[in-house]
């Protein structure tokens, strides 16, 4: 491959990706209405506080990463606002396409180009980064954070183990600060950039380069955490006394939460097998790793192709100190930035799985995948004609063998959430309470601004729940109330409703319900009319 049709894939894969996300279908994901699209209205509106536990728990959650698509779906059409979100997750290809490049060893240009072109397509084909396309679980956006990190650690990789500390001091900030303003808007990425920085700790230089490499790097990382999370993070502490809430407040105690650390919200699975042997685990049973089906192979193939690469690395390291001579395994790639990339994709493979076990929160991995692959066989004690083929039969077992995930998506329509409130008539001094596990606070935006939503239940917390503050101010306020009371819920979850809002003496009206109509919901969704049971 020539530069120019280099230069020609490396600025129409995006595009392509934004056309894939049209295809794929309008996305109407869990996530979406619970907390995507509320959050970023409910932080550009001041609604934080006035509303109370509206998305659940990702109330919490950094809503800066949610306040472009927001936007973008309140002046542009729906089509146009999935074909640029796309089109940006689609850009992960040209860090990909840089990794692969800067650790190929090939001195013929044409052949490491086109190498790095197929390594990085195919690290975009996963079933992970096609399943979220065009949505909004942004794991393929902050992705672009540690691999734009990976690009720039890899391009000055010889410089950074030898060079002087003056040529390579800010090519490490600037490479933590990209990773760190990712964590900052969605902290799941941090495996990798944790990878990252403990490989530099294993790079064969001396203990005070490695030590030097790994601070800086982390410098940059805290700074860029501070520039994308800092201030919510800031106010998360002033309002509830956790710059984490709801999350370890086993640790910092915040009366507003049980003193968990909430991550009954993930999937953990149980027993010390399942999480060594993940990878097989989620094999059989997805749902391990998932809300819903899929199959992809390539975490599986590095489970099991990296350790053999470490255990080859192991007997040449014998061999040489022995003086036996064994088979050459010089490959297509370079050794020192083969060895940074496996270990930092190990050792971030080994944090999500101790503390998150959410394919989701590995689609950077699967990115990754295909290079690692590739790098892991390279190192094998095999002829290098056999290191190719087993290569391309391993990548090629990995493609056709994909079963893509499904979060739901919805047909295009001209805008991306619509929905028809009903008329209140004084919405002025209306509170809406809702109940059961439905996402429901994307609905919020189509009600009038001063009616005021409380969630009295969720997977959170709930009237059961007194220690709570929460609970607390929520039955307080329910209390004072004089205007009229109203109840919003999913009419399949009408046990939860009635049994939590009998909690707060109150009972459904249900003469006075209307139905709730949008473009993303699964059904339509009742809003009814509240009695208080004292005055009956």
């Amino acid at each position: 491959m020539g530069r120019i049709p280099a230069a020609i894939f490396l600025a129409l894969a995006p595009l392509g990706f934004g056309v894939a996300a049209l295809a794929l279908g309008m996305d109407a994901n869990w996530d979406l209405r619970n907390y995507h699209y509320y959050n970023a209205y409910a932080w550009l509106t001041g609604r934080e506080g006035y509303d109370i536990l509206a998305a659940q728990a990702p109330t919490f959650f950094n809503p800066l990463i949610d306040v472009p698509f927001f936007l973008a779906t309140q002046a542009w059409p729906a089509r146009l606002v999935g074909f640029l979100l796309g089109t940006l997750q689609g850009l992960n290809a040209l860090p990909l396409y840089g990794i692969a490049y800067a650790a190929l060893d090939i001195a013929e240009q044409r052949r490491r180009r086109l190498l790095a072109a197929a390594l990085a397509l195919l690290g975009m084909v996963g079933v992970g980064n096609l399943s979220e396309l065009g949505t909004t679980f942004y794991d393929n956006v902050v992705s672009l954070g540690p691999l734009t990190s990976l690009w720039l650690i890899l391009r000055r990789h010889h410089a950074l183990l030898g060079g002087s500390w003056r040529e390579i001091w800010r090519s490490l900030l600037l490479a933590g600060l990209i990773s760190g303003i990712a964590i900052g808007l969605k902290q799941t990425i941090v495996t990798l950039p944790l990878g990252l920085a403990i490989a530099f700790l294993l790079a064969p230089t001396s203990l005070r380069r490695r030590l030097g490499l790994a601070f800086l790097y982390g410098i940059g990382v805290t700074l860029g955490m501070a520039l994308s999370a800092g201030p919510w993070m800031l106010h998360l502490w002033q309002a509830y006394g956790n710059p984490l809430f709801p999350f370890y407040n086993q640790l910092f105690k915040s009366p507003w939460g049980l003193p968990e650390d909430y991550r009954q919200f993930f999937y953990i699975p149980g027993g010390v097998w399942t999480r060594i042997f993940f990878p097989f685990a989620y094999l059989r049973d997805p749902h391990l790793a998932a809300e819903v089906d899929f199959r992809d192979l390539r975490i599986l193939a590095c489970f099991v192709l990296v350790p053999l690469a470490v255990l080859a690395a192991g007997v040449r390291a014998i061999q040489r100190r022995s003086g036996a001579v064994g088979r050459d395994t010089r490959g297509l790639f370079l050794p020192a930035q083969s060895r940074y990339v496996l270990v930092a994709f190990a050792v971030g493979y080994a944090i999500w799985v101790a503390i998150f076990c959410i394919y989701r929160y590995i689609v950077v991995y699967e990115m990754l995948a295909p290079l690692a692959i590739a790098l892991a066989i390279d190192r094998l004690p095999l002829a290098a004609r056999a290191r190719a083929l087993l290569t391309a039969a391993v990548l090629a077992l990995v493609v056709v063998t994909m079963k893509p995930a499904d979060w739901l998506r919805a047909p295009w329509s001209e805008r991306w959430v619509s929905a028809v409130a009903p008329k209140l008539a004084d919405p002025d001094h209306a509170i809406v309470l809702i109940t059961g596990h439905e996402p429901l606070s994307y609905l919020i935006p189509f009600f009038p601004p001063a009616v005021r939503f409380l969630r009295i239940h969720s997977g959170f917390t709930g009237p059961y729940e007194p220690a709570v503050r929460f609970n607390v101010e929520m039955h307080s306020i329910v209390a004072r109330q004089r205007g009229p009371l109203f109840v919003l819920y999913n009419p399949n979850e009408a046990a939860f409703a009635e049994t939590h809002l009998a909690a707060y003496r109150l009972a459904i009206d249900k003469r006075a319900c209307q139905l709730v109509p949008s473009n993303i919901g699964y059904l339509p969704y009742l809003f009814c009319r509240l009695q208080r049971t004292d005055d009956r």
